[in-house]
């Protein structure tokens, strides 16, 4: 797909062989990273129960489920850095996988190129002094936790036992959100392959430029083999999620509106992921509730999730990673996805109005065989976005919020069975977003950051990030990917602005 699309483009231009050209260098990238690193690369096969098959589909979104030429899972660092040093020498298109878990189409796959899977680069290590755990790419939270609360201590990272380390790339949110900023806050450090085949460590010593680039930035810069991650001490928390009928529905919204403008605030030591499902044409609340301190009960602050009627509820004293398992079971894989982001300034009547328009617009998709729809709103806090700015600055361009003021952030999905549907769901389902955001700027709410993390593909990621942090992030691009690597032959996912 990806050559004989490009073949397409470079015709209108009078270049006819683009397409031979290509495979040709396609074919060689994969034969040489076979023969210097053998039992590493899979060329592709027709088997359903190959190496191959397992690694170009083993994504949490169906609309991953591309067609690479070969697939490569390097265990080391030094394995990568052969690897890109052939990619850039022969001009081989190539994608990056950590955890898998993003809607986005060849975000981290790819057609006709190079899937580079990081699944065994699984190592975890601890600084002598506990301070900071230096975790392999190909880890996910669940895998993490499992080490880190072992010794304990918790990281900054993800919410749901699946999700994989890129999150730390594009923001990050988490339990310990309110108390320690944003999981993008929390890395100390990066070990990043460059396109020249060089590996570097980026942290506030040494490659600074780059360590505040990778706080947001995404794939643009290298491939990230491990992250140096600032260990909290913990003894776990107290938490679990509560599922609201629809006849609580009203409630939920107050104490939602609530959480974000005084609870998280108010109680740096509380998390709470306010979250409706659409399933089976029926809506209902499932909403993750969490106090971080070690206790047998919720706190005052979060008195409130428990008084609204529930019709189930998990609330008990765990580990994270029991609370991470939890929460991703009864959420598959393989399905098609989509899924979109924008932020507010809180308003009451706003998330009001969003929930109602968009329970009317997955009622109207309730035909489609298998569709689902999520929505939830999480709260960048004031003291979040300090804790931020207190650890070096990430590239998000956050502190452009009003002062002491929340940040909303939306995530709305939808998921279904079969890809013949997307021509019928996916353009209502972009015009339908639009539309909210277009109503967040005539109140006045609307904030021009989009978070990565839950981004579509036609979202412009990084240019949200504000003007001055673009050309920041465009100089730190020219120092260390001067041929512009990683956006010529790392076409998938959000791109810095050129």
């Amino acid at each position: 797909m990806y050559a004989k699309t490009l073949a397409s483009v470079l015709s209108l231009f009078g270049f006819t062989a683009a397409s031979s050209y290509q495979d040709a260098a396609v074919t060689r990238c994969c034969t040489e990273l076979a023969a210097r690193l053998p039992n590493t690369t899979f060329a592709r096969d027709a088997s359903q129960s190959s190496m191959y098959y397992e690694t170009r589909t083993s994504f949490w979104s169906s609309t991953e489920w591309l067609d690479p030429t070969c697939v490569f899972l390097p265990t080391t660092t030094a394995d990568v850095e052969i690897a890109v040093s052939i990619f850039n020498a022969n001009e081989c298109p190539f994608a990056i996988r950590g955890g898998g878990h993003s809607a986005i189409r060849a975000a981290a796959n790819i057609d006709d190129g190079i899937l580079v899977s990081m699944k065994n680069v699984k190592d975890i290590t601890f600084s002598k002094d506990f301070s900071t755990a230096t975790i392999g790419a190909g880890n996910t939270w669940a895998e993490a936790y499992e080490a880190i609360e072992a010794k304990g201590y918790m990281i900054v990272a993800g919410r749901f036992g699946t999700v994989g380390t890129g999150l730390v790339l594009g923001a990050g949110f988490s339990y310990l959100n309110n108390r320690h900023g944003l999981g993008a806050d929390n890395v100390a450090g990066y070990r990043v392959i460059l396109a020249n085949g060089t590996t570097v460590l980026a942290n506030s010593t040494h490659h600074s430029d780059l360590h505040w680039a990778l706080k947001g930035g995404g794939n643009n810069f290298g491939v990230v083999s491990h992250y140096e991650l600032i260990l909290h001490p913990s003894q776990g928390c107290f938490g679990g999620r509560y599922t609201y009928p629809h006849s609580s529905i009203e409630a939920v919204k107050k104490a939602t509106y609530n959480y974000h403008v005084k609870t998280a605030i108010e109680d740096k030591d509380v998390h709470v992921l306010p979250t409706y499902v659409f399933a089976n044409n029926e809506t209902y609340g499932y909403t993750p509730v969490v106090s971080n301190r070690n206790a047998t009960s919720l706190p005052p602050s979060l008195k409130a999730w428990d008084q609204i009627p529930h019709s189930n509820q998990t609330m008990k004293y765990r580990k994270y990673g029991n609370l991470a398992n939890e929460l991703v079971a009864g959420f598959p894989n393989g399905l098609v996805q989509s899924h979109y982001t924008f932020t507010v300034y809180p308003d009451e009547a706003y998330f009001s109005e969003l929930f109602d328009l968009w329970e009317q617009f997955c009622t109207s998709m309730s035909h489609i065989e298998g569709f689902n729809g999520l929505h939830t709103v999480m709260p960048i806090t004031p003291h979040a976005i300090a804790e931020g700015i207190r650890r070096g600055r990430n590239a998000l361009g956050l502190e452009r919020a009003k002062p002491k003021t929340t940040l909303s952030v939306f995530y709305l999905g939808v998921t279904f069975n079969n890809e013949s549907d997307i021509d019928e769901v996916f353009p209502a389902w972009e015009v339908f977003v639009r539309t909210l955001q277009v109503r967040a700027k005539r109140k006045g709410i609307f904030f021009p950051y989009i978070m990565m993390n839950y981004s579509d593909h036609n979202q412009q990621v990084l240019a949200s990030y504000g003007e001055e942090n673009v050309k920041r992030l465009q100089a730190v691009q020219k120092r260390y990917d001067p041929s512009l690597v990683f956006q010529r032959l790392v076409t998938g996912g959000q791109k810095l602005p050129l």
